[in-house]
């Protein structure tokens, strides 16, 4: 453990919320100093791309000045349609020479001039059947990018890291789980987005955004209810609390179905392309919609692995007397990300 990095606060910034956490690091470990969300109006931001930045500002605004933060600094992170991740295989090279074939390659395997992203790669470990050397190529549009800086900035704080969604989750259970060499999946269902990093001794091998999630099931209640778009959210997350009608039921079964089913193809795509046909033994699920339901159930069935509910404070020190313990057993799914985030600290890669 490396001290004297000055801490930062990690923002999550998602379709239907602002999530905030800020930990403070010690000689025995991470100690969570502050942690809170705030919702964000209806269409602010829309499959991840912002719609009414003013909105989203004033939210950012609320739950810092709400939670007494003092700290500018943040670690901010971004998904969906607007991140492209691929692995590729290369012939062995220098890292200086893989640096300099890296636009060359992404030219190859994205939709984008690489003028108008921002990217950076990762050497995975071994080496394919062929001899040749697995990278990891992460590329993210400037203009999403900068839309989310500026919203940051507008809220008076200064984004010194830029992360993806499925890296934060990623850094979060390093932090918070045992190194094995299974290969599980983290998956975090998200409003909008499913993020999917699946990993082997604790290194990502691949990682893919699924552009769907719980907005889907809220917009599927409120048509078949006939109700506005807060009164849908609150019957969804009563699912569990009490009894419930056949076509609230039918529909949460439906939603569960498409989850798991985008889940399920995107694992099996995973499995066929990799040289060594890696099966995963183990899911680790998180997301504000990951307690909807059957899709643990689901998840189970279809993929043949054992499915654990994330929980992102599992080795962050926390106060009883400072945070009550049902609200952190409660809020632990859905802060994956912002605890992820909330890890990282300037200048980190």
């Amino acid at each position: 453990m490396v001290f004297g990095k000055k801490e930062i606060v990690g923002l999550d910034i998602g379709s239907s919320a602002i999530k905030l956490a800020e930990l403070k690091e010690g000689r025995n470990g991470y100690q969570l100093k502050n942690i809170g969300e705030t919702l964000l109006p209806p269409e602010a931001i829309v499959n991840k791309v912002i719609i009414n930045s003013g909105a989203v500002v004033d939210t950012i605004s609320t739950l810092v000045k709400d939670l007494g933060v003092k700290t500018k600094d943040v670690a901010i992170s971004i998904s969906g349609h607007s991140v492209i991740i691929k692995k590729v295989s290369i012939p062995q090279m220098s890292e200086k020479e893989l640096r300099e074939a890296i636009p060359w390659e992404l030219e190859q395997n994205i939709p984008h001039s690489i003028d108008n992203v921002n990217y950076d790669f990762q050497i995975l470990p071994g080496e394919s059947q062929e001899g040749n050397m697995d990278v990891l190529i992460v590329a993210a549009k400037k203009d999403v990018t900068e839309d989310y800086i500026a919203v940051a900035n507008e809220a008076g704080l200064n984004p010194v890291v830029v992360d993806v969604d499925v890296f934060a989750l990623e850094n979060m259970f390093e932090i918070n789980y045992p190194l094995t060499d299974e290969v599980l999946a983290l998956i975090n269902i998200g409003a909008s987005v499913t993020n999917i990093n699946i990993l082997k001794g604790g290194v990502s091998i691949f990682a893919r955004d699924i552009t769907a999630g719980g907005r889907q099931f809220t917009e599927w209640i409120q048509k078949e209810f006939n109700i506005g778009y807060d009164e849908a959210e609150k019957m969804k997350y009563s699912l569990g609390l009490t009894g419930i009608s056949k076509d609230l039921d039918r529909i949460t079964r439906d939603f569960a179905d498409l989850i798991c089913g985008e889940i399920e193809r995107t694992i099996d795509f995973f499995t066929t392309t990799t040289s060594q046909k890696e099966t995963v033994r183990k899911i680790v699920l998180g997301g504000g919609s990951s307690k909807v339901p059957y899709i643990k159930e689901q998840l189970v069935e279809r993929i043949g692995a054992s499915v654990e509910i994330v929980n992102p404070f599992k080795n962050i020190i926390h106060d009883p007397r400072d945070f009550d313990p049902e609200y952190i057993l409660d809020i632990a799914p859905k802060m994956g990300v912002v605890i992820g985030l909330a890890l990282r600290r300037k200048g980190d890669k």
